[in-house]
């Protein structure tokens, strides 16, 4: 699952949660949900304290409404689709999950699913979306970043299909983002 939800009313983790529940409802094995997402980490400005990653804040909502925790794997670094979509791919991979969903909003999907074949090399498994449909500026947002990002990986020479290669840029923009002022 993608971070960058609407935390005030969880769209993406509550379809997660539906997902999970009906699974385990019709006696299937639950699936595992890996939570991506750095956003929201820091210090809080007005209590002082040390807020949740947007990865630990989703596992707090599903394990609190019935999600086995044993079933959830949380990846806390991403800052962008393209991490979210490296980074928690890459957790999938270390814990043998080979079937992949993608659970993020409509308008936010295009691109996710587009940067998890230009990663992975491969389509997901499927997809669920939240039923957020986003507005017109956040459906045209997504083609332009898809650009940028895709223009960005192109000029650093990641070839598509090498996910080795995406997390290596990955984790170079991360640190110049650490680096900067």
């Amino acid at each position: 699952m993608l971070g960058g939800e609407n935390p005030l009313h969880r769209p993406r983790s509550r379809t997660a949660l539906h997902y999970y529940l009906a699974c385990s409802a019709r006696g299937q094995v639950p699936p595992c949900i890996v939570l991506s997402g750095a956003g929201g980490s820091g210090t809080g400005v007005r209590t002082g304290t040390i807020a949740p990653t947007e990865a630990a804040a989703m596992a707090d909502y599903l394990v609190a409404r019935g999600v086995a925790p044993a079933h959830v794997l949380q990846e806390p670094l991403a800052r962008s689709t393209l991490a979210n979509v490296v980074l928690g791919g890459a957790l999938a991979a270390r814990h043998g999950l080979r079937h992949v969903w993608l659970v993020s909003d409509d308008f936010h999907l295009w691109r996710a699913l587009r940067l998890y074949e230009r990663v992975w090399g491969c389509a997901p498994a499927a997809w669920l979306d939240s039923g957020e449909r986003g507005s017109v500026y956040l459906r045209l947002r997504e083609k332009v970043v898809y650009a940028l990002q895709t223009g960005a990986l192109q000029l650093a020479g990641v070839a598509p299909g090498d996910w080795r290669a995406h997390l290596d840029f990955v984790r170079a923009a991360a640190q110049v983002t650490q680096t900067t002022p």
